[in-house]
């Protein structure tokens, strides 16, 4: 008796479990399905990529119609007559739909000029689909900027009403927004199947072999470290990445060449369509070649709503501290014009693009904390923008936060802040542990955290990447030498202190504002931070007249630093 063969991959429809299911059987992240493996937070949800395509529910947004969308055209293409005649709807109402499929089969355009109705945080708008644009600034933030936003901010069964052009006529419709899942949580039926996949890259594992890593989703890399021989610690040479789809799949004592410009040869086109099974699984960042012992979530939930408060306003100033932390030790690297070309100016011009990433990305989970906090706050929240004191260090104790150059030793500090179930990490796990918990937090409250603590593994493994760039090279090579700590009345110095002001006072005002009036500012603060004009210039200055980037204490309650909470 012949064995069948073994399937690497089992697929399993939970979605019906999403609506009125128990405690008991509600689904809950566990290793190797993290939330971005779920349909609604597929990475390619608006961009054809490999999960889905999510455009396509707003193409069913109104009852019996179908549409496709531009940014200032919603044209119908189809009409559901079948559902139509179905339906109890009156007499006046099913004409309009069956002149509606009249027009469409005689080639007339059937275009919905203007959509009535609650978009969410604009509020309720008669929408003229054909004049929306982006705001320039944030006097004019008060409408969806393009068709399909618009809709997709309509609540699910709040009332619209649509305004159709049809050739010389108008006709006007009334319904609710399409619910589009069924009670049991799948898709509804209006759907077709493939539907929503439709207007993806086909075939997807052809594609596979060509499109770079930042087109694919994150469980679908392009790079990842090497699987070890072992099950033990691997060292700083285990750490470089190597191209997911070598050829050469052999595990040896020493890793794979690691992926560069020149890279390995990799599976080709014809392989990569049948042989794709072969590619390993990728957990933290790393193949996986023999079974995977996930770690227990054991975070002790706060005692209070007040102890939440302070550990979610810490968590803020821990943010703060890491970005400066983070953009002294970036602007502590050398111009890479000042280096010879080759392979450590090319690693260098990769940390300080990554070290800038990094602290956008700590920015994000700034506004992140702060979404938390007003949702829990209401009327009387207040930005969160006092810098920590402390922040924690490899040993597990407390550190003061300072001015940094980039040598091994910074790095390791870096990894100590980010390293799961360790320094951030830590403090983020007691926060959403609390969250969790029944009448202190939302759905939406907890992803945000989850979503800080996924991207600290990203942050984590970076630095590990950055060990290896620059390792086998001197620091006095690739950092500016014998940086001191500035006088306060020096120019530059106080020029950077007045654009990191500027900085902290946009995003108080974007937080104060709240979503979408506060937009323009945020991003605004965003963008000066990266900006090579701006705090980039005055950052430049300051490093160049040989002082270390480093942040004066601000004499205003709402930026003063805070200290660790109790407990903590």
């Amino acid at each position: 008796m012949s064995l069948p063969d073994i399937i690497k991959l089992v697929p399993r429809n939970a979605a019906a479990l999403r609506r009125a299911q128990t405690a008991a059987s509600a689904i809950t992240p566990v290793a190797g399905n993290p939330v971005s493996t779920r349909l609604e937070s597929g990475v390619g949800n608006c961009y054809p990529g490999l999960e889905a395509d999510l455009r396509n529910l707003e193409r069913r947004f109104f009852p019996f119609l179908e549409v496709d969308i531009a940014d200032t055209e919603i044209r119908i293409v189809a009409v559901d007559s079948t559902g139509v005649a179905a339906a109890t709807l009156p007499d006046a109402v099913a004409q309009k739909y069956r002149d509606l499929a009249l027009g469409i089969s005689q080639n007339k355009p059937c275009i919905i000029s203007r959509i009535s109705g609650n978009f969410g945080p604009f509020g309720h708008h008669d929408l003229n689909i054909a004049t929306l644009s982006p705001p320039r600034n944030a006097s004019e933030s008060i409408a969806p900027p393009d068709a399909w936003t618009a809709i997709r901010l309509l609540p699910e069964n709040t009332a619209i009403s649509l305004t159709i052009r049809s050739g010389t006529r108008n006709i006007s419709l009334e319904g609710r927004r399409s619910a589009y899942l069924s009670g049991t949580g799948s898709l509804a039926a209006m759907f077709e199947p493939g539907e929503l996949t439709q207007s993806l890259c086909s075939p997807w594992t052809h594609n596979f072999r060509d499109c770079g890593c930042f087109y694919w989703a994150s469980n679908h890399p392009d790079i990842a470290q090497p699987p070890t021989p072992d099950a033990s610690e691997p060292g700083v040479p285990w750490l470089a990445p190597v191209p997911w789809e070598r050829l050469d799949r052999s595990i040896g004592s020493t890793p794979p060449s690691p992926a560069t410009t020149n890279t390995p040869e990799e599976l080709g086109h014809y392989a990569i369509n049948h042989q794709w099974q072969s590619l390993n699984f990728v957990l933290e960042g790393r193949e996986t070649i023999r079974p995977y012992k996930p770690g227990k979530f054991t975070a002790v939930p706060l005692a209070s709503r007040e102890e939440l408060q302070l550990y979610l306003r810490y968590a803020a100033g821990l943010e703060l501290a890491a970005i400066q932390e983070y953009l002294s030790a970036a602007y502590s690297l050398r111009s890479p014009a000042s280096l010879a070309a080759g392979s450590l100016r090319n690693r260098v011009t990769a940390s300080f693009a990554e070290l800038m990433r990094i602290a956008y990305g700590e920015m994000r989970h700034l506004r992140a904390v702060n979404n938390v906090l007003q949702s829990l706050n209401g009327p009387a929240y207040t930005p969160a923008l006092q810098v920590a004191k402390t922040i924690p260090d490899a040993a597990g104790n407390q550190r003061q936060v300072r001015a940094r150059i980039l040598d091994p030793q910074a790095i390791l500090d870096f990894l100590a802040l980010e390293q799961a179930n360790r320094g951030a990490d830590e403090l983020y796990a007691r926060i959403y542990a609390t969250l969790r918990q029944p009448g202190f937090g939302s759905d939406a409250n907890c992803q945000s955290i989850r979503y800080i603590m996924a991207e600290g593994q990203d942050h984590f493994e970076t630095f590990e990447n950055m060990q290896v760039w620059l390792q086998g090279f001197q620091p006095r090579h690739y950092l500016h030498q014998n940086l001191v700590q500035a006088p306060a009345s020096n120019s530059s110095y106080q020029a950077l202190q007045k654009a990191y002001r500027n900085l902290l006072e946009k995003l108080y005002a974007g937080y104060q504002a709240g979503m979408p009036q506060g937009a323009v500012d945020i991003n605004a603060a965003r963008g000066d931070m990266v900006a090579a004009s701006g705090f980039g210039s005055a950052a430049r200055a300051v490093i160049n007249a040989g002082f270390l980037l480093s942040f004066d204490t601000i004499n205003d309650a709402r930026f003063a630093p805070i200290a660790l909470p109790p407990g903590l």
